[in-house]
C-alpha cells in the first residue's frame, strides 16, 4: 500500500513496518512548527513596531503598554490550553494554533480602519481605540504564536523520544536558534518586496500551508499507536502502556508543589523577560549608546552561532549531568549579557552581550523542552509546559514595559540593565539546592 492510500491517523504505524521510527518525522515537523511561531515571538513582532506607531500615531510606551497587557492575558490562558494539549493532543490543536496565528496576523496589517471603526462606533478616541485594537491582536499573535505554537510543538516533541532526548531535541533547538537569528532579515526583505502590510499577508498565507502539513503530521504519543518510545512494537497493550507511564510522571498539581520547578521556572522566566525587554527596545538603546540600529541588531548574529553550538553542548550534557548546572550555565550567560549590553557601545560590550546571551539562549531552548519530560515525567507533559509557558509569556510582557517604565525611575535604561542583575545572580545561587524530584507511589 502506497503513502498516499495509508491512513493518515496511521502513519506512524506504516512508517515502523518499514523499520523507521516516525519520532523523527515528529522531530521534523515540531521544529518546523516552533519556527513558524516566530512571527508571535519578540523578535517578530518588533520588525513591525515602528510601522505601527507611525500608522496609529501613538507613542512607543503607549504601544509597548498594548503589547504587554496583550501577551500578559495570554499568558493567563496558556495553562489552560496545556491541559487542553494533554486531552485533545497536538494533532488537532496545532493546526488550529496556526490558522488563529496567521488570522491575527492578516488583522495586525489593518490595525487602523479596525481602530477607526472602533473609534466611530463606540465614541471613543482614536488613541484608545487603536491601543484596544492592538491589545487585541497582540493577545492572540503571542498567545497562538509564541504561546501555543512553541508549547504544542515541544511537547510532542518531548513525548516521543527519552534515550538521548537532550541531544537529539538541542539539535532540533539549534535549528531553531538558527531560524530565530535570521527571521528578521527574513522579514525585512518581505517587508521591502510587499511594503509592511503585504509581509503580514505572506506570513499569513504561509501558516495556512502549515497548518495543513501539522494536520497530517503532527501526531499523539507514540504509545497511542502501539509503538514503545524510541522505537520498537509494543507487547503490552495501550492501556498498559499509559499506565507505565503515569506511574513515572508528576501531575501539574504536585509539580506546582516542589521547588525545583519552581527554580527552573524562574530560570526560564528571567530569560524571557531580559531577552524581550531588550530586543523589543533595541533601536532606542541604539540611540542612547549613538550606535547605528543596524550595528546594534548586527549582535544577533554571532548570538545565534553561539547559542547553537551551546545548545548542541547542553544537549549531549543534560544526558550526563544534572540538569541544574545547566541551569546555573544559562543564569550565568544572562549575568554577562545584561553587563555586555550594559556597554554595547565598546566592543568588549558587544562582544560579552552575544556571548553571554548566546550561552543563556542554548540553555532556554533545550530546558524549556527537553527538561520538563526529564524532571516530570511525560504524562502530564502539555499541562507542565502550559503552566511554564504561562510564567515565561508573562515574563516577556512585562519586559518591555518595565524597561521603559522603571528606565526612567532609576535613571535610565543603562542604570536598569544593571540593577536587573540580581535577578539571574540569585537564581543561579537558588538553583543549587534543586533535585530531581522522587515520585510517590
Amino acid at each position: 500500500m502506497s503513502l498516499m492510500k495509508a491512513p493518515l491517523v496511521n502513519l506512524p504505524q506504516y512508517f515502523a513496518k518499514h523499520r523507521i521510527y516516525y519520532g523523527w518525522v515528529v522531530l521534523f515537523f515540531g521544529t518546523l512548527g516552533v519556527i513558524a511561531g516566530i512571527p508571535g515571538q519578540t523578535m517578530g513582532v518588533s520588525v513591525f513596531t515602528e510601522f505601527l506607531i507611525d500608522e496609529l500615531q501613538i507613542s512607543r510606551t503607549q504601544l509597548s503598554l498594548s503589547y504587554m497587557l496583550g501577551t500578559f492575558s495570554s499568558a493567563l490562558l496558556l495553562p489552560y490550553a496545556g491541559k487542553v494539549l494533554d486531552k485533545v493532543g497536538a494533532q488537532i490543536m496545532g493546526p488550529i494554533a496556526a490558522l488563529l496565528l496567521g488570522g491575527c496576523l492578516f488583522l495586525l496589517g489593518f490595525s487602523l480602519p479596525i481602530s477607526q471603526y472602533i473609534s466611530e462606533v463606540f465614541s471613543l478616541s482614536f488613541t484608545y481605540s487603536a491601543l484596544f485594537t492592538t491589545y487585541l491582536i497582540f493577545l492572540g499573535v503571542r498567545h497562538f504564536g509564541q504561546g501555543q505554537m512553541t508549547m504544542i510543538s515541544r511537547t510532542m516533541m518531548g513525548r516521543w523520544f527519552e534515550k538521548k532526548r537532550g541531544l537529539i531535541l538541542g539539535i532540533s533547538g539549534a535549528f531553531v536558534a538558527l531560524s530565530f537569528s535570521i527571521a528578521p532579515t527574513v522579514i525585512n526583505f518581505l517587508i521591502e518586496m510587499h511594503s509592511w502590510k503585504g509581509a503580514l499577508e505572506v506570513i499569513a498565507l504561509s501558516l495556512v500551508g502549515m497548518a495543513i502539513m501539522f494536520a497530517i503530521f503532527f501526531k499523539k504519543p507514540p504509545e497511542h499507536y502501539g509503538i514503545i518510545i524510541d522505537g520498537g512494537s509494543a507487547e503490552k497493550s495501550e492501556a498498559e502502556l499509559f499506565d507505565e507511564i503515569e506511574k513515572k510522571s508528576f501531575t501539574v498539581q504536585e509539580v506546582r508543589r516542589t521547588y525545583t520547578f519552581w527554580v527552573f521556572n524562574l530560570g526560564l522566566v528571567c530569560q524571557a523577560f531580559m531577552i524581550t525587554a531588550i530586543t523589543f527596545n533595541l533601536s532606542y538603546l541604539a540611540e542612547v549608546y549613538q550606535i547605528s540600529s543596524t550595528h546594534a541588531y548586527s549582535v544577533f548574529v554571532p548570538l545565534a552561532v553561539i547559542a547553537t553550538i551551546s545548545e548542541l553542548f547542553f544537549g549531549y550534557l543534560s544526558d550526563r549531568i544534572p540538569l541544574k548546572f545547566i541551569l546555573a550555565f544559562m543564569q550565568t550567560g544572562i549575568a554577562l549579557g545584561l553587563v555586555g549590553f550594559y556597554a554595547l557601545s565598546s566592543q568588549w560590550g558587544f562582544i560579552l552581550a552575544a556571548i553571554g546571551f548566546g550561552i543563556s539562549g542554548g540553555g532556554f531552548a533545550l530546558l524549556s523542552s527537553a527538561g520538563w519530560p526529564k524532571l516530570f515525567g511525560r504524562g502530564h507533559l502539555g499541562a507542565i509546559m502550559g503552566l511554564n509557558a504561562g510564567s515565561m509569556v508573562a515574563g516577556s510582557a512585562l519586559g518591555p514595559f518595565a524597561f521603559n517604565y522603571f528606565g526612567k525611575l532609576v535613571g535610565g535604561s543603562q542604570n536598569f540593565i544593571l540593577i536587573s542583575l540580581i535577578f539571574p545572580l540569585g537564581i543561579l545561587l537558588s538553583s543549587f539546592f534543586s533535585k530531581v524530584p522522587a515520585k510517590k507511589v
